[in-house]
């Protein structure tokens, strides 16, 4: 007899197969998005450049959902950068780093995409740290300083 034939019994006929548990689902799925976590970077920016308008909808809910941890988070880069300016800079310093941020969003104004003021060495790097001083900032484009990503791409001189 066939496998399928009329009258054949399927192989679990009668059996009961334990199902999986959302808690044994949601394991499998953490260790899965664990294993191939530059697989879902790389489609989720793919996904993010292709539908721009939805990208930008689900970061403002995202942003509002998680309204407190998003403040603590800016109120938290604001301490650093307190705690990493210098006593010692003078008027002329304070004014040249003013003049940095307007410059970034005069040349966003310009061009339409937004330009970002960097730390060429980051203010809480892994293996140096900069201060907020005019000599250690750089206007540069927005995604360049986003895939800089807190790192120091140089030399020490």
């Amino acid at each position: 007899m066939a496998r399928f034939e009329k009258g054949c019994i399927p192989w679990n006929k009668g059996i009961k197969v334990p199902r999986r548990t959302e808690e044994e689902k949601e394991a499998i799925q953490k260790v899965w998005r664990d294993n191939n976590r530059e697989l879902r970077n790389e489609k989720n920016k793919e996904w993010r450049r292709a539908n721009p308008v939805k990208a930008a909808v689900i970061a403002k809910k995202t942003r509002l959902k998680n309204m407190p941890r998003v403040i603590a988070s800016v109120n938290k880069r604001r301490a650093d950068k307190l705690n990493r300016t210098s006593k010692w800079l003078t008027k002329d310093d304070l004014w040249l780093i003013k003049e940095a941020y307007e410059l970034a969003a005069l040349r966003t104004k310009m061009f339409g995409f937004k330009w970002h003021v960097d730390h060429i060495i980051p203010l809480k790097g892994k293996l140096v740290s900069g201060l907020h001083v005019p000599t250690n900032l750089q206007v540069i484009e927005g995604r360049l300083n986003i895939m800089k990503n807190n790192k120091f791409e140089g030399e020490l001189s």
